[in-house]
């Protein structure tokens, strides 16, 4: 069977690293991205006829013409990367008056981690509600993460948000949607240790650099991918 793969704008770099590995696997591994980030912040889902369809006009128009699909079905495998794009927390000026309140910074307002499990469910609660429909209408899709968030992230190096603090957002809003998801049995497969640095942020070699500080490089694609493909038992030649 097929293994289709599709999500947000991460999914770019999963598709240039299969591209790398497409001539080491044996089955069909489908990966195409829908869209940005920015197109979860609204509904873009529901269910029509028994099966989730795509009420965002650019995720439709991709998932037909790159999958050929019109609609998620139970017969079909997919992983999907969505609900670890945590910069739209992050990136809030907010963050030099405030801090979780779990890091105990002096001088800073404290989160408490309540407030914050709520801004992380009100920030993924059309993606949750995405997983909910598939769950609904019998596809048990797993779900891939974006890479650990990029150190040069203007948020940090220009507006000058302290690193530890975009850190503690990142892990802590991975943890609360792993959680979420374990409930409803789906596997999240996190971007592997290796690409990681001793902060927690996404080694240089593997981000896209340049002007864009949110994504993976093919390296970190190829990377992601051997990890997906292993979870999926889906073998890769040496």
């Amino acid at each position: 069977m097929t293994l289709n793969i599709c999500g947000n704008s991460h999914t770019r770099a999963l598709r240039a690293g299969m591209q790398i590995l497409e001539d080491s696997v044996a089955e069909e591994v489908v990966v195409f991205p829908l869209g940005t980030a920015d197109n979860e912040a609204e509904p873009f889902s529901t269910i029509e006829n028994g099966r989730v369809v795509l009420t965002n006009d650019r995720f439709r128009t991709k998932l037909q013409k790159n999958f050929g699909f019109s609609s998620f079905g139970p017969a079909d495998r997919w992983g999907i990367c969505l609900g670890t794009h945590n910069y739209r927390m992050m990136r809030s000026e907010a963050w030099l008056r405030a801090a979780p309140a779990w890091l105990g910074i002096p001088g800073m307002q404290p989160v408490p981690e309540a407030a914050f499990a709520q801004m992380v469910a009100a920030d993924q609660r059309h993606i949750r509600a995405f997983f909910d429909q598939l769950l609904q209408t019998g596809v048990r899709p797993f779900v891939i993460s974006a890479p650990w968030p990029v150190r040069s992230h203007p948020i940090m190096t220009e507006t000058g948000v302290r690193p530890e603090i975009i850190r503690a957002i990142d892990v802590k809003a991975r943890a609360l949607f792993a959680a979420w998801l374990a409930e409803r049995h789906i596997d999240l497969i996190l971007p592997p240790k290796e690409a990681a640095d001793e902060e927690g942020f996404l080694r240089p070699r593997f981000a896209k650099g340049g002007d864009d500080h949110y994504h993976g490089n093919p390296r970190y694609g190829r990377l992601m991918m051997k990890k997906v493909l292993e979870s999926q038992r889906v073998a890769v030649a040496a």
